[in-house]
């Protein structure tokens, strides 16, 4: 399946009639006399001619898993399509992540697994779930997508806050999104269960992949070594910047000698993408939308600016890894056409101060700095598809339903040492520059060996208690993260008071981290960061890798290493977010050994203690952190962006993390909204 193509005559003759030419790209001046409309100020719009800098049918801002869909979608239908991205290259979230994407209803690989098949030749093992939990239709996924009765395990009902327009649509679309995927050279290897979000009855995740060979061949779906990186020497590549292992062996997914990620999905649509005439306008950011009038008419086109990210040593100006199909434009401040629509992929409000303390004020934080920032630059989830939106009247939706997810509320990462820690990559690609440490992961079991303390060198929680104030969502197989088993859709049992009583176990260890400590000052009262201190007693037993790459050479104040606690305790100022040395780290460390020594914690009932006693001692950064967001631009069933006063605003689409209303978890949310934009936009103009 993989290898079939979208060849019909129809659309195959659209593309010729509409692909890229000077007429269509044309430089200012080429256009003069074309007259719109024009944000003139700061939400103020006039009637005034511009001189468009570009014109294409669909301008499609972010180059992420929303963007790559649409883009290929309007482009199959015959649209000719320009992303705009700020960052250098292709693939934004997408290009990081698991490669996890879970779709159902009935889709392409769904089937094949229902039926035991291998009709690629991919060598793929026998099916990894029954035959009965591969059964699946539009109806019953829109069901599971907004049952009323399941509850993860802190008693939170996520699906029941979806938006019902929105995923009835998803639902009916998530099969040929499916098969949009594999029309453009998308392997996937087993179904294996459902990832976040993806509904509770059903097997529904497969994830991408790519098969180790001599070479990279996308059409062939093949890998060189060196453009997965090397697990074993600790590099990622320039082709893959995927978090933790560089392609993980999807030898356990059902696919022996193919390796998976999100890489594999983000590549083989990019190529695919530029191989249909899709162009790309990378180091560019969306600054503002254009409309008519500033709450009325039509979406005529957007302004971008400069946005150019350069090597931090070398200071050369960093590119994408593929470079056909790119425009290369260095003007300060552009303006794009776009004869259809716009449509809005860039990501969500993480690194916005000011949209994500709309649902929790606690994130003012300036120690709150991660987001991946270092994979998608500076730009990266800075909310201004969603701020651009507002701008000219669309409305929000869902920005309370970040509350309490596994990787959308604050919470107190397991990775140290690291600015970053979903960045969480290998030197070898561009972003560890910026990332400088990839962060040494200390898993579940390694809070029995640290304490954590806050910015004036105090504990807060017992440690062992910090994961669980991350509660995972519910998901299939019934069972998991607090649901009831036997499991039936919409049964009352499944959020009865009896249920969430035995279930329920989140802790509140994160809250606590960031409550109001004596270094909190007026006016915003910031809890500042959170330190993990332990001994070389503590490296020894567990065979913590402190060392780069995992912690940063030369140092860059995330962590520190003294003879003393003492000394510990000022090296720590070394960080730009430390505001005071750890005041109160000796007395808490006497005080916790002492614990040890009687086998109690008398302040927070830690079950397990070692002392910390044995130079040297450390204190890593523990980063408070999120990965997703939920909540941004309120769109429809059809991913039309929707005005403060429920009507549609004409061009304009979106998906992804800049919408709200869709509480699931990556990459099978944005695919499909990006199908849905993609196939109005490149309909309706």
């Amino acid at each position: 399946m993989a290898k079939k193509r979208d060849s019909g005559r129809k659309e195959t003759r659209l593309q010729k009639e509409k692909s890229f030419s000077r007429r269509d790209f044309f430089k200012s001046g080429a256009a003069a006399g074309v007259s719109a409309a024009v944000l003139s100020g700061p939400g103020k719009a006039s009637a005034q001619g511009i001189a468009w800098n570009y014109e294409v049918d669909v301008v499609v801002c972010g180059a992420g898993c929303t963007g790559l869909h649409a883009a290929v979608r309007a482009r199959d239908l015959g649209a000719s399509v320009l992303v705009v991205d700020s960052n250098f290259d292709v693939g934004g979230k997408m290009i990081h992540s698991g490669g996890f994407v879970s779709l159902g209803g009935g889709d392409a690989i769904q089937a094949r697994d229902r039926a035991g098949a291998d009709p690629d030749g991919f060598g793929l093992t026998a099916p990894l779930v029954p035959p009965a939990d591969l059964e699946d239709d539009p109806d019953l996924l829109f069901k599971d997508m907004t049952d009323w009765s399941v509850v993860d395990a802190s008693g939170v009902a996520r699906y029941r806050y979806n938006d019902r327009q929105l995923h009835r649509a998803w639902a009916d679309n998530a099969p040929l999104t499916r098969q949009l995927q594999l029309e453009n050279y998308v392997r996937f290897a087993r179904v294996d269960g459902t990832h976040f979000g993806g509904g509770m009855s059903r097997a529904r995740m497969a994830k991408a992949m790519l098969k180790l060979a001599a070479k990279t061949d996308i059409k062939a779906g093949t890998l060189s070594a060196e453009d997965r990186g090397d697990p074993e020497k600790e590099r990622h590549s320039r082709f893959n910047p995927m978090r933790q292992t560089p392609g993980i062996p999807a030898a356990s997914v059902g696919a022996p000698g193919w390796v998976y990620g999100g890489f594999c999905l983000a590549r083989c649509l990019e190529f695919s993408a530029r191989e249909k005439g899709v162009r790309f306008m990378l180091n560019r950011h969306m600054d503002e939308i254009i409309r008519e009038g500033q709450f009325t008419g039509r979406v005529l086109g957007i302004k971008a600016s400069y946005t150019p990210r350069f090597e931090p040593d070398a200071g050369a100006r960093l590119e994408s890894f593929w470079q056909n199909g790119n425009t290369d434009e260095r003007a300060a401040t552009i303006h794009i056409r776009a004869r259809k629509a716009v449509i809005i992929g860039t990501g969500g409000h993480l690194n916005n101060r000011y949209i994500r303390t709309m649902f929790d004020p606690r994130l003012y934080m300036n120690a709150f700095e991660e987001a991946l920032i270092p994979l998608l630059g500076p730009h990266g989830q800075d909310a201004s598809g969603i701020v651009a939106g507002m701008d000219i009247g669309a409305n929000l939706a869902g920005m309370m339903q970040n509350y309490e997810h596994q990787l959308a509320s604050p919470r107190i990462s397991n990775v140290l040492a690291t600015r970053d820690p979903h960045a969480n990559i290998f030197p070898g690609h561009p972003s560890f520059a910026f990332a400088k440490a990839k962060g040494f992961d200390i898993g579940n079991s390694g809070w029995e060996h640290v304490i954590a303390v806050n910015q004036v060198g105090k504990r807060f929680y017992s440690e062992t208690a910090v994961p669980n104030s991350a509660i995972g969502n519910p998901k299939y197989p019934p069972g998991t993260d607090g649901t009831r088993k036997p499991f039936t859709a919409t049964d009352w049992r499944n959020a009865s008071t009896a249920q969430i009583k035995a279930q329920f176990k989140r802790s509140s260890a994160t809250d606590a981290a960031l409550a109001i400590n004596e270094g909190s000052q007026p006016p915003d009262f910031q809890s500042g960061p959170v330190w993990a201190i332990f001994d070389s007693a503590a490296v020894a037993r567990t065979g913590w890798k402190i060392r780069y790459p995992y912690i940063a050479d030369p140092p860059d104040g995330y962590f520190h290493k003294a003879d003393t606690i003492a000394e510990l305790a000022k090296k720590v100022m070394e960080n730009a977010h430390q505001k005071m040395p750890l005041k109160y780290l000796e007395q808490t460390v006497t005080r916790y050994n002492e614990f040890a020594d009687k086998g109690v914690d008398e302040d927070f009932e830690k079950p397990v203690m070692h002392k910390i006693s044995t130079p040297p001692f450390y204190a890593a950064w523990a980063p408070i952190g999120m990965l997703d967001s939920f909540g941004g631009l309120r769109i429809d069933g059809r991913a039309q962006v929707v005005d403060r006063w429920g009507e549609v605003i004409p061009g304009l689409y979106a998906g992804g993390e800049a919408s709200g209303g869709g509480q699931q978890h990556g990459l099978g949310r944005a695919s499909v909204h990006g199908y849905l934009a993609g196939t109005n936009a490149a309909r309706d103009g």
